[in-house]
């Protein structure tokens, strides 16, 4: 992880032509929405959601704040953010800042599994590509439950294991299988369920993750500079990272799903 991410990240837009003072969030969502298809993917899952400007929005494990960004951005409600790193906490509030979103957005280093927030709270939580780094997954989705309204929306897009067999490390989320807790599609749909949670939908995302992720590592083998961001947040090994979570994808050990709980 880097230490100077608001600096890297600002460089490199400028490096494009563009001025500090011109930046707008399309320009950083190259930057700061990691998973996998970026924005692209947080604009199709939170099109189908209805949210008002009073509306109470949670994204846990927010890594730069992006997803944060563009909900208050769309709907001009407050969007929570929560991660467990100082650095991308640091990040997401300069980068809001820097877009005019700092009144919109609140970004606060804490344990996804035991949050400040108050009961019935909240209107949506939201979750990308984080419980995989988590190990006591029903610490974690009591507090989605916790935090949330009654009749409120738990949205995820994530990182789901598929097999048994072995995974190749580093990936994206961590360096090695020590800190990768992993757990299947059924296991998450049952621990959910057990919460009280009701499912509304869910959909395997796995090939249009393939299909971009073949695209980005093509293109950034020939044009490194399109890996700024992602060096940014993993580290200077991120295509291996990349690479290795493509493989995985396609050999059939993971597979990538979102979905939609009501409680």
């Amino acid at each position: 992880m880097k230490s100077n991410q608001y600096q890297m990240i600002l460089d490199a837009i400028e490096k494009t032509g563009i001025s500090k003072i011109d930046i707008t969030r399309k320009q950083t969502s190259a930057y700061d929405e990691f998973h996998v298809r970026g924005r692209a993917v947080s604009e199709e899952l939170f099109s189908k959601i209805e949210l008002k400007p009073n509306s109470q929005v949670l994204d846990l494990g927010c890594g730069l704040g992006g997803s944060c960004r563009m909900l208050a951005e769309k709907y001009g409600c407050k969007v929570n953010g929560v991660d467990y790193s100082e650095q991308h906490i640091k990040t997401a509030r300069s980068l809001s800042k820097l877009v005019g979103l700092e009144d919109k957005t609140e970004f606060v280093q804490a344990d996804a599994t035991q949050l400040h927030y108050p009961s019935d709270h909240f209107d949506l939580v939201i979750t990308q590509h984080v419980q995989m780094c988590i190990e006591d997954k029903t610490k974690l989705y009591s507090e989605v439950k916790r935090v949330l309204k009654k009749g409120g929306r738990f949205i995820y897009y994530d990182v789901l294991k598929k097999s048994e067999n072995k995974l190749t490390f580093p990936l994206p989320w961590v360096d090695d299988e020590a800190d990768s807790f992993l757990i299947s599609s059924h296991e998450l749909k049952n621990e959910l369920s057990s919460l009280g949670f009701k499912k509304m939908n869910s959909e395997d995302q796995s090939q249009k993750g393939l299909d971009f992720l073949s695209s980005f590592i093509a293109k950034a083998k020939d044009k490194p500079m399109i890996l700024t961001g992602q060096k940014i947040l993993m580290g200077d090994n991120a295509l291996k990272k990349i690479t290795n979570l493509y493989q995985a994808l396609k050999d059939g050990i993971i597979r990538l799903e979102s979905g939609t709980y009501k409680l």
